[in-house]
């Protein structure tokens, strides 16, 4: 499934790497665009659902305030919080059901 999703969304949004001695169980299924909302409403108009599991880094976090970051400190973080969001990933997603969701990006 994810093989499918990164071959299908690979020219549109930074699909997720990971490395060749390494093996993901593709909890989600996360993609990053700095068109993030766009795309989720184009999503959500096809009837699509998404999610941002995580809209705020962890040192930006309530959590965390006592460790005194600031914004900037983690660029890379930062940037992932405002360019993530998960697509539908579950066992029984099918190809149609993928072609579908990939074909709704475009």
């Amino acid at each position: 499934m994810a093989e499918r999703y990164s071959a299908g969304l690979k020219s549109v949004v930074e699909v997720p790497y990971v490395a060749p001695d390494c093996t993901s169980i593709w909890a989600q299924y996360s993609v990053l665009s700095d068109q993030r909302q766009v795309l989720q409403d184009r999503l959500k108009a096809a009837g699509i659902p998404t999610a941002v599991y995580y809209p705020l880094p962890l040192h930006l976090q309530g959590a965390f305030t006592h460790l005194g970051y600031q914004p900037g400190d983690f660029p890379a973080s930062e940037y992932a919080s405002r360019n993530i969001f998960s697509l539908p990933m579950h066992p029984y997603l099918d190809a149609d059901t993928q072609e579908k969701i990939c074909s709704a990006f475009k």
